[in-house]
């Protein structure tokens, strides 16, 4: 699996067949379950709301694309797609947002039906991707129902499925989670083979925990014991990226977005195992090669930054499809007169530390750390931002050679440059967005030059 920018798809000639969710025409909505949405799903409501008010013109979301080989059998792909919905609750809701807190309505998989649209012949693999990415850009919104977008382009030797949704009911985990799950419902229903009624856990269920036991705390309470040490030592809750990327605070600008290999898979597995020999884990030495290079492009002695954190440890959410994520500060050492195995071992300290609170979202701190923000859409200036994940370590991701999944998230405006790292079969690579500005190009590209040239350098001097 890889993480790339829509203008890296490799699309095909071939037709399109969509499906789209749609309410019985009998539906009754006094009959839908009501559920509580999380402190994620409300606050991104609410910048769409803000955006929608603004007349902002932006597209934001994150789709999936994976490969059957072969002739696909388009009824069975539609049972396959059909049980996934029917499993997991968020992808069956509505958000409304009368008064006080964010509410979804659920349909329940009873009332699942699919309605096939036949988008036609695609001449040419350029026809084909501007399909889907109108597709995604013009139907996909926060504030419109259904918040995803599923099909399937049918090539001449294979096909590719494509899945595409609204953040607000999925995270980069849960792209995983449905590439396994179709495909596997898929193979079976070919089989012949009955499929399992039992649901996922639900995502809706983790946000009713979430806000009962966090809604009541204050600024002052001990939950946040930790952000109040992070506002102290930084100097406030949202860590600026001590470079100069040549925009203006408060303005958006259109994204761009590109995906660089940082380490092909021999060096990733060295690198690996040294981070081993120190005692530290793979994306705590890439922390630190990250703040190591921040370091020699700015200066900074100290590295503060975001971390998103999966909130799956919970066995009943490890199949569950959802927005998982938790968005934690970090902060470490980088001095230039520090090694990489101390640097190392103080990001795996301060990780050890913010994990004690990993529960505490994220919008809840904002608003009680920061309210002089809290009414933003986005962040109030461009942030230090570090993702990680492993594919490897994926459900059935020993089928991904012959699967071929990308993930792509995509927004068509930005005022913050977030870089995404994963480890895959290939290696060690960047996805990185940011302003489609000259300067912050030029900063990012050095930025990233010298992430690449820490890593190798670390691997170098260990021999």
């Amino acid at each position: 699996m890889r993480q790339i920018p829509f203008s890296d798809l490799e699309a095909m000639p071939g037709h399109i067949h969509e499906w789209r969710l749609c309410a019985p025409e009998d539906l009754d909505p006094a009959y839908l379950g009501e559920k509580v949405a999380s402190f994620n799903q409300e606050k991104h409501f609410t910048a769409a709301v803000s955006a929608r008010r603004e007349h902002a013109s932006e597209d934001y979301w994150i789709a999936v694309t994976f490969h059957i080989p072969g002739h696909v059998d388009l009824p069975a792909l539609e049972v396959a797609l059909r049980h996934f919905v029917e499993r997991h609750e968020v992808l069956r809701c509505g958000f409304e947002h009368l008064a006080g807190t964010l509410r979804c309505d659920v349909m329940s998989p009873a009332d699942v039906t699919l309605q096939h649209l036949d988008s036609g012949e695609m001449p040419t693999a350029g026809a084909a991707a501007d399909h889907l990415k109108a597709i995604f850009d013009q139907e996909i919104s926060t504030l419109s129902w259904p918040l995803f977008r599923m099909g399937v382009l049918v090539g001449a030797e294979l096909s590719m499925v494509f899945l595409a949704f609204d953040h607000i009911v999925c995270d980069g985990i849960s792209l995983a989670i449905a590439v396994d799950q179709v495909q596997r419902a898929y193979a079976e229903t070919r089989a012949g083979r009955q499929l399992s009624a039992e649901p996922a856990g639900s995502y809706l269920d983790f946000a009713e925990a979430q806000r009962g036991r966090y809604s009541g705390i204050t600024a002052d309470s001990p939950e946040l014991r930790y952000w109040r040490s992070f506002v102290a030592q930084s100097g406030g809750l949202f860590p600026q990226i001590p470079l100069d990327l040549g925009i203006e605070v408060g303005r958006m600008y259109p994204a761009h977005n590109t995906t660089f290999q940082l380490l092909d898979n021999e060096d990733a597995t060295a690198f690996e195992d040294l981070c081993v020999r120190y005692d530290g884990k793979l994306f705590l030495g890439l922390l630190a090669a990250v703040g190591i290079a921040l370091q020699k492009v700015s200066g900074a002695t100290s590295y503060y930054g975001f971390l998103p954190i999966s909130e799956r440890r919970d066995p009943r959410w490890s199949e569950s499809f959802g927005w998982f994520v938790n968005t934690m500060p970090i902060a470490f050492p980088v001095s230039a007169d520090l090694s990489f195995p101390e640097v190392l071992h103080a990001a795996q300290a301060s990780f050890k530390s913010l994990i004690q609170s990993v529960d505490v979202p994220f919008v809840k701190a904002w608003e009680l750390l920061a309210p002089q923000y809290y009414h933003l859409r986005t962040w109030p200036f461009p942030v230090n931002f570090f993702s990680f994940i492993d594919f490897r370590k994926m459900p059935n991701s020993n089928q991904y050679g012959v699967w071929q999944p990308s993930t792509i998230p995509n927004a068509s405006h930005t005022n913050t440059a977030n870089m995404w790292f994963y480890r895959n079969s290939s290696g060690i690579s960047l996805n990185c967005m940011f302003p489609n500005v000259l300067k912050c190009q030029q900063v990012m590209a050095a930025y990233r030059s010298a992430v690449a040239t820490v890593l190798l350098d670390v691997l170098r001097e260990a021999g």
